[in-house]
């Protein structure tokens, strides 16, 4: 008799359970709270996502590019193959008084700037003054002389005018 007795007992909640989830679905009750949309102001500022700025772009092996950027500034990437960044290591170790890999931007005849360099691809910004044309070169500066590995084309710099 206890058997029976439990199966009934267990088929009666399971039913009342059933009996309350249906009855909650109901769509003539609406019980959620809502809260209102004046409430809230979504703004978005797309002024401060910026498209590129990590240089997602593909750009090949063993080249070097120079691009204006949107602040007025000049930015260079590059990218050297492993192959080709090993034998420059290795030119770099091999030769005493080496200050290593730089990157030099080349402004007008004479004028440069430089920054060392510690990885085979990257980005590096540089502000520049004036609108001579500008160029930039990897490669291995000694104490006394700069041999390039990769070279750019010249890049023509051009005030922008603000319309204030």
């Amino acid at each position: 008799m206890s058997p029976l007795l439990y199966i009934i007992l267990l088929t009666a909640v399971l039913l009342l359970m059933l009996y309350w989830v249906l009855s909650s679905l109901s769509p003539g009750q609406e019980r959620r709270v809502r809260v209102p949309d004046r409430g809230f102001a979504f703004e978005s500022a797309q002024e401060l996502f910026k498209y590129l700025e990590t240089g997602e772009f593909y750009l090949p092996g063993d080249s070097i590019k120079l691009m204006p950027t949107e602040s007025g500034h000049l930015r260079a990437y590059w990218h050297l193959k492993q192959e080709k960044w090993q034998e420059i290591l290795k030119q770099v170790d091999k030769k005493s008084g080496e200050e290593g890999l730089v990157l030099r931007l080349h402004q007008g005849e004479d004028s440069y700037q430089e920054v060392r360099i510690k990885k085979p691809a990257g980005s590096y910004d540089w502000e520049v003054t004036g609108e001579s044309p500008c160029s930039i070169s990897l490669g291995i500066k000694s104490r006394d002389n700069y041999t390039p590995v990769l070279t750019s084309g010249e890049l023509k710099q051009t005030k922008m005018l603000d319309a204030d």
